[in-house]
């Protein structure tokens, strides 16, 4: 008897993927090792021999030994160059039949890269998503997603999986021509959403919005932000979170991979560990960091049918401790401090933008937006101001960037206007730059 295709077997996948991740969450660290190193030799075969770029470009490599999780370091890396080249199939390992979606990147930083996923991979993922959204959304909450729709994964996995924990979904999306932030505040204020899940820095855009319009955002109702697609310092969430008097909450993920780190009960990002091979190493030697050391993260799939990935350098810089979290799940715990490629670089000074933008935005009486960039004048720094003394701020922003970084910035006040004008034509506002800036000047 032939059996059904996936997508006819939704509830047997969802009840296998469920008991599945309960028994996982149930093992130690050691027992998690050794399922990750069974599933990492199966997969490194799978994909040598199944995947047309591996099975072509890394022949050279069929037959590697696997004994330890160490032992993927025999393999060289897959980067993002590598991912164009293979556009758009060239890293499918299934038949097309089996593809149930396929994404694009934005291809805001150079061409774009594909992915796509099977039915299975994509209902076992989304489950994992499920947990985690259950732990602050379910029956009652009415949650607006505004992140973009078009070509991507995330938002149609959290949109799932918001339902499956019983919230209703809104999806507003970002930067439409149905939905623009016009309406988007309007329905905030008329349907009363209790979360919201969206960048940091579209979440003061709106906040701004509902302001200016002369409405008190806290009127809204909003409960709890989940924050996704954008790394952000302490200090700016506690703006956000003091703002709209909500509880915070995030996932991070890729295109490439969907969800790779997923909150817990008690508030943690985990590694989705489970399904990946995560390295933590030295972006310029390639040497794996200590523990709680920052570094690239590199990762390898484990259960990717679709399309799976050995050893992919995602850019991202993050710090990663196995120091054991109160809900005794087996992963360990991730805190992203933003892209490898974003730090800036002055007289041999490299600096954190993230670590940058925590100084700059604890400095007592600055507001919500800055931005800051190299020019021939050095470490550019502007900053919006909320007290009357824009120049007395300005100096002690100045004097706390130097002492943390050894830097001295030039630092002036930032024009709010021109700031929310630069935003609203960008997909990733939390980016914002001098250049997004001069744009709109």
């Amino acid at each position: 008897m032939t059996a059904a295709p996936p997508y006819l077997r939704y509830e047997e996948i969802r009840r296998s993927a469920l008991a599945d991740l309960d028994a996982y969450e149930k093992l130690t660290r050691d027992q998690a090792a050794r399922l990750r190193l069974g599933r990492l030799r199966d997969h490194v075969a799978y994909a040598l021999s199944a995947s047309p770029y591996y099975s072509e470009r890394w022949a050279a490599h069929r037959g590697t030994v696997i004994d330890h999780l160490d032992d993927i370091r025999k393999l060289p890396f897959t980067t993002k160059r590598d991912l164009r080249e293979a556009y758009p199939f060239g890293l499918v390992a299934v038949d097309r039949r089996e593809i149930v979606r396929y994404g694009e990147s934005t291809g805001t930083t150079g061409s774009p890269t594909s992915s796509v996923i099977t039915y299975e991979d994509w209902i076992r993922g989304n489950v994992a998503v499920e947990r985690s959204v259950g732990h602050v959304f379910g029956p009652g909450d009415l949650v607006f997603v505004a992140i973009p729709y078009e070509l991507a994964f995330a938002s149609y996995d959290l949109d799932r999986a918001l339902e499956q924990a019983g919230a209703g979904v809104v999806a507003v999306g970002t930067l439409s021509r149905v939905c623009p932030f016009e309406r988007m505040v309007e329905m905030m204020w008329r349907v009363g959403p209790t979360g919201l899940v969206c960048t940091p820095s579209r979440a003061l855009r709106l906040y701004d919005m509902l302001a200016d319009s002369g409405r008190d955002p806290a009127e809204v109702g909003l409960r709890t932000f989940l924050y996704v697609g954008e790394t952000c310092s302490p200090a700016k969430l506690a703006k956000i979170a003091d703002l709209w008097g909500v509880r915070l909450s995030n996932a991070y993920g890729s295109t490439e991979t969907n969800s790779l780190g997923l909150v817990c009960a008690a508030g943690s990002l985990h590694l989705t560990e489970d399904r990946h091979l995560f390295e933590v190493l030295d972006p310029e030697t390639t040497e794996p960091v200590p523990d709680g050391t920052a570094g690239e993260l590199v990762l390898t799939t484990l259960v990717s049918r679709a399309m799976p990935l050995l050893r992919y350098r995602t850019g991202d810089y993050v710090t990663v401790s196995g120091e054991p979290c109160v809900c005794g799940s087996p992963n360990r715990v991730l805190a992203h401090h933003g892209r490898v490629g974003e730090q800036l670089v002055h007289g041999g000074r490299r600096i954190n933008k993230l670590a940058l933008e925590e100084v700059v935005l604890s400095t007592e009486g600055t507001g919500l937006y800055w931005a800051a960039g190299i020019t021939d004048d050095g470490l550019v720094v502007k900053v919006e101001t909320e007290n009357g003394d824009p120049g007395g701020l300005c100096a002690a922003v100045t004097r706390r960037v130097e002492d943390a970084f050894g830097l001295r910035p030039a630092v002036s006040p930032i024009d709010r206007a021109q700031v929310r004008q630069a935003m609203d034509r960008m997909l990733k506002p939390g980016s914002l730059s001098l250049d997004d800036l001069a744009a709109v000047s």
